[in-house]
């Protein structure tokens, strides 16, 4: 999927009715979908602008009022001059997880999609107290934009779901956690974790003995990622765990995992005609250096892809 500007197909263009253009989002699964933004005039020394309120390609939690991506264009004798005709801003913000009790990480809106820039220090609330937040406690480096790359939110769940020794949690790009063995009290469990089926991890959680912490809960898996050391790209939390004449089965209530593929967002790397200008702990800017745009009738422009 792509974001690109389409200009109309006018012939009245005048001082009075001058060329009219949007952005748009193009999604090709499983059909083709274009998604508008709002319509725009081609008038020189116009700076139209565009926001995930008035363009739906762009990334927006309206849950949470999540999303900042914001496109301006400075408009130049029917051109978007390089390189500043056409400036792309997006910042992390603080977003909660589903399962509440991890407190929360950085989310940020890029090229319309919701990715995982760290996680947050900001300790959750639980029973009256604060604690540690989970996640971000078992994981060694916990921005991403430092080591200037994202990784894709892939699961956000805090819906509860039995899983048994015979039948693992399934999650995205290829993992399975799995219970190998609950003791006879029930109180330690043996978990493995599988990506295309060879083990990549093990732990032992205790979630159902006496005062079990959120430590004592939580299944993580974390690894490097790029430069990015020791990150966390796995968590489940464990309401209970029984171990049953027939079968082991435990109760999941909250479930996070981000890609291990990292997107990268280094210093002048290219998406089409738009190149990353700059990226800071939280803000990613872009521009159209070396790459001047023309605005004329008819048209379709791929802008960043």
């Amino acid at each position: 999927a792509g974001i690109g500007i389409k200009t109309a197909d006018q012939d009245d263009i005048t001082a009075e009715n001058p060329l009219r253009f949007y952005i748009y989002k193009e999604i090709t699964e499983p059909g083709t979908y274009e998604l508008r933004g709002q319509v725009q005039s081609v008038t020189d020394g116009a700076t139209p602008s565009w926001t995930p309120k008035t363009f739906a390609g762009f990334y927006y939690d309206i849950d949470d009022d999540l999303g900042n991506e914001n496109i301006q264009m400075t408009i130049t004798n029917n051109k978007l001059e390089e390189p500043n005709g056409v400036k792309y801003t997006t910042t992390a913000q603080e977003n909660d997880f589903e399962f509440e009790d991890w407190g929360w990480y950085k989310s940020i809106g890029f090229l319309g999609d919701n990715f995982f820039a760290g996680y947050s220090e900001k300790k959750p609330v639980v029973d009256g107290a604060e604690i540690d937040p989970q996640l971000y406690k078992e994981s060694t480096d916990r921005n991403l934009l430092v080591d200037e790359q994202l990784l894709k939110v892939l699961m956000d769940d805090d819906d509860e779901m039995t899983v048994t020794s015979g039948t693992p949690l399934k999650l995205e790009e290829g993992y399975e956690l799995g219970i190998k063995s609950i003791d006879i009290d029930g109180n330690k469990v043996y978990l493995e974790l599988s990506k295309d089926g060879s083990v990549v991890d093990s732990k032992v959680i205790s979630p159902s003995k006496d005062q079990a912490t959120m430590s004592d809960k939580t299944y993580y898996y974390k690894k490097d990622i790029g430069d990015t050391k020791d990150l966390v790209i796995i968590g489940v939390h464990f309401k209970n765990a029984f171990r049953g004449a027939d079968q082991n089965l435990a109760t999941i209530d909250g479930v996070f995992q981000v890609s291990d593929t990292p997107t990268d967002v280094e210093v002048d790397t290219e998406y089409d005609k738009m190149r990353i200008a700059s990226v800071s702990t939280d803000t990613i800017t872009m521009d159209n250096k070396d790459n001047s745009i023309t605005l004329s009738k008819n048209k379709d422009t791929t802008l960043m892809a």
